[in-house]
């Protein structure tokens, strides 16, 4: 399924998140915390993970005949940093769906503990020379620093939702959020806050200016198909010209 990203500055569509779920036949949607910790015991995580990037590639490459400059974002586990080939299997994905790597952001977990993974360092630099760009996930939650984002030279952070929510009525994470953003801004960073589900919340963060904003107060994740039908094909009835 496909959660929208939103341009804050127009209100168009800036991209969307690639996110997996799991529906079994018996118990009907599985949480997602289960289905990956599941993936992750099984080793599974690897093959699941490049199927996810290798959908969304395809998707997103239908979209960007409409939308030109549509940014797909998709998740990548610690286990796939295992592979060696790891770089390779990523740009044959994109060289097979013929994106651009401008197209694509690989999203990763501050609980990865960046700053102890060297590895990173030189996936991100072989991602980023063909404009793949990398994005720290639930920043503010893990163990990375603001220096040791630096070092890593990642593209983007994501603010979690536990920054986010509620912030109309907290001064303290309305203080921490701008000091995030006044940095992420020197540092040529661009910020995405995510889990903004109230319009109070999005009228503090309009003060503040991130770049993307993502949550359910535009959308929660949908199917391509309807995704597809209310943002991207202009000549249906659902089609929302902006939000």
């Amino acid at each position: 399924v496909y959660q929208p990203q939103i341009n804050s500055v127009d209100y168009t569509v800036w991209g969307a998140e690639a996110l997996l779920r799991y529906n079994s036949p018996d118990k009907g949607t599985i949480p997602v915390f289960d289905v990956i910790t599941i993936l992750e015991q099984s080793g599974l995580i690897k093959k699941v993970g490049l199927w996810v990037l290798d959908k969304a590639l395809e998707q997103c490459a239908k979209w960007r005949k409409v939308l030109p400059n549509f940014h797909i974002s998709v998740n990548i586990s610690y286990g796939q940093f295992e592979d060696d080939d790891i770089v390779d299997k990523i740009l044959d994905s994109v060289s097979l769906h013929k994106v651009s790597g401008t197209a694509l952001t690989l999203e990763v977990t501050e609980s990865m503990e960046l700053h102890t993974y060297g590895k990173l360092n030189k996936v991100i630099e072989e991602l980023q020379y063909v404009g793949i760009e990398f994005s720290v996930d639930d920043f503010g939650t893990g163990y990375s620093s603001l220096s040791r984002l630096k070092e890593l030279n990642v593209d983007e952070i994501k603010i979690d939702q536990c920054f986010v929510s509620g912030i109309q009525k907290s001064v303290y994470n309305y203080r921490l959020l701008n000091n995030m953003i006044e940095w992420a801004n020197k540092c040529d960073i661009r910020v995405c806050c995510e889990g903004v589900e109230q319009k109070e919340e999005l009228s503090v963060l309009e003060t503040l200016y991130p770049q993307v904003l993502q949550g359910f107060l535009f959308d929660k994740p949908i199917s391509s198909k309807d995704f597809t039908e209310i943002y991207i094909d202009a000549t249906c009835d659902r089609y929302k010209k902006n939000i």
